[in-house]
């Protein structure tokens, strides 16, 4: 296995780790209860960076996999 394809399994499971993290229920402030105001309020800082990291990983992982799969 070349360090490509390792690369590849450490990102695969940054991805699925973030996806296991994340949940989804707690994005809105507990101090929100108005359903309307639910709807509008804005994820944090630390979710939009890993929301943000989630999106560069995934990117990665596509174009390893296609370059990996071109390459063999």
């Amino acid at each position: 296995m070349n360090i490509l394809e390792s690369f590849w399994f450490l990102i695969s499971f940054l991805i699925i780790g973030i996806i296991l993290l994340v949940d989804p229920k707690n994005s809105v402030p507990s101090s929100a209860n108005n359903s309307v105001l639910q709807v509008f309020s804005s994820p944090s800082s630390g979710q939009q960076f890993l929301y943000r990291l989630s999106a560069v990983l995934i990117a990665a992982f596509f174009v390893l996999t296609t370059f990996l799969s071109l390459n063999s």
